[in-house]
């Protein structure tokens, strides 16, 4: 356990955002960008535990009792609420991914406290699922799940009292001096312009809409289990790539397959990753946070592009990245938007500015999580997190492992990209994986 931070709320209750919370503020008002972290459960779950539970975690956790206000210079501030989470229970069939999908695009306004709701999902045949779903300003996957589990945990022990977590200081004050250096800011953004245009621009899927005026969002979740997934680890330590660095190869080559010619393509990849491993001190996922980033690559894909190589050479480019700080610096390629106004005109200029971003999917790993801290008298069969894609994005997967069993969550806009060619490629995806894990590529 590492040493308390300063709280959150310390010395005055209206701390500015810093870079990430602000960027991540301006960007779900453009494109919702929300995140869940998601419970998937069976027997006797009871709900005025599960509510207590709740209120519990909020007394405990200083982003749980926050919201985000304009000062009278109309920048971003965080201001403290008693506002209880908004719960919402329902009764489906089997299908919880289609209302989980349709509530997470749903924007928190601002002054909405707080910022996290809680959805409950009883199913006909006795399974449950539990999500929580934040504006990304407070809090991250990693951070998200956690509290899911320590709050599915005190269900099962109402008597605990209560002990406060103390929160963390703004993230960008814990990063190493240099990324504050301005020649090395400049060298980041040079570097990142030469290497990402190295095959030309990323190229558009065909039949995707990024300026389709509705959405129509759909999750489906993926499952490995625990026998091809020891299997999927064993081949990867063998080939020298990470499991993150072949399921994103997978992606990768599914969303190349749906060109549907023989051509190569130039195709972006962006990895949101977490960065606490790469600050002045560490810092722990004990409560909700805001502490990852965003890395891209470029890759040239064509049919001859072998799946190990491209798994390595995703997996030594992510590695390379953080370890010379891009995740710290991804926020200076923005102008900064700390200081940027908070009003309509700041967030249409805001907007006029991400129109360029360029098209990419998104392939996220949260890695292995930690079993429920205590036992309890139901059974959470799976946790996991998902995450809504912007305008640009073709698709988000969301991956994570728990109990030996990885989910993968992949959320995307029909409106944007057509259901079929959405199906056909996750189709791609999977049958890769499997084929992969069973050593038959």
């Amino acid at each position: 356990m590492n040493q308390p931070h300063a709280p959150v709320f310390a010395p005055a209750p209206n701390r500015r955002l810093d870079l990430a919370e602000a960027f991540f503020w301006f960007l779900d008002h453009t494109s919702p960008m929300n995140f869940m972290v998601i419970a998937e459960g069976r027997g006797p779950l009871d709900d005025a535990a599960l509510r207590a539970a709740l209120t519990r975690a909020q007394r405990e956790h200083p982003l749980l009792r926050a919201t985000i206000a304009i000062n009278p210079e109309q920048r971003l501030i965080w201001v403290p609420t008693d506002a209880p989470m908004d719960y919402l229970v329902r009764a489906v069939e089997s299908d919880w991914q289609t209302p989980l999908a349709e509530a997470l695009i749903q924007p928190f306004p601002l002054s909405d406290a707080p910022l996290v709701r809680v959805i409950r999902l009883n199913q006909t045949d006795g399974r449950w699922v539990v999500a929580l779903i934040f504006h990304h300003s407070a809090g991250d996957g990693r951070s998200g799940c956690r509290l899911l589990a320590e709050i599915l945990a005190n269900t099962a022990n109402p008597d605990r009292p209560a002990t406060p977590h103390p929160g963390y200081p703004p993230l960008h004050t814990l990063y190493p001096p240099v990324y504050a250096d301005a020649e090395v800011i400049q060298n980041f953004k040079a570097q990142r312009k030469i290497e990402l245009q190295r095959y030309g621009a990323f190229e558009e899927l065909p039949g995707f809409n990024r300026r389709a005026p509705v959405r129509q969002p759909h999750l489906q979740t993926l499952r490995l289990e625990p026998e091809p997934l020891e299997r999927l680890t064993q081949r990867c330590r063998a080939a020298g790539a990470t499991v993150h660095g072949a399921i994103s190869a997978a992606q990768l080559l599914a969303v190349y397959g749906a060109f549907g010619d023989a051509a190569p393509h130039t195709l972006g990849l962006t990895t949101p990753a977490d960065l606490r491993g790469y600050l002045r001190e560490p810092l722990d996922a004990d409560s909700p946070l805001l502490c990852a980033t965003m890395v891209t690559s470029v890759y040239r894909i064509a049919p001859d592009t072998e799946f190990w190589a491209l798994a390595r050479e995703i997996s030594g480019d992510l590695k390379r990245q953080m370890q010379r700080g891009d995740g710290n610096l991804f926020f200076e390629l923005f102008p900064p938007l700390a200081e940027f106004p908070a009003t309509p005109e700041g967030i249409a200029g805001f907007a006029r500015m991400m129109e360029n971003a360029p098209q990419v999917s998104m392939s996220s790993n949260v890695g292995r999580l930690a079993p429920l801290p205590a036992a309890t008298p139901f059974q959470v069969e799976a946790l996991s997190f998902a995450l809504s894609p912007m305008f640009s994005h073709v698709l988000f997967n969301a991956v994570s492992t728990f109990n030996g069993r990885m989910t993968l969550n992949i959320n995307f806009d029909a409106a944007r990209l057509p259901l079929e060619q959405a199906r056909s490629i996750i189709t791609d995806l999977a049958a890769t994986l499997a084929r992969v894990a069973a050593g038959s590529d």
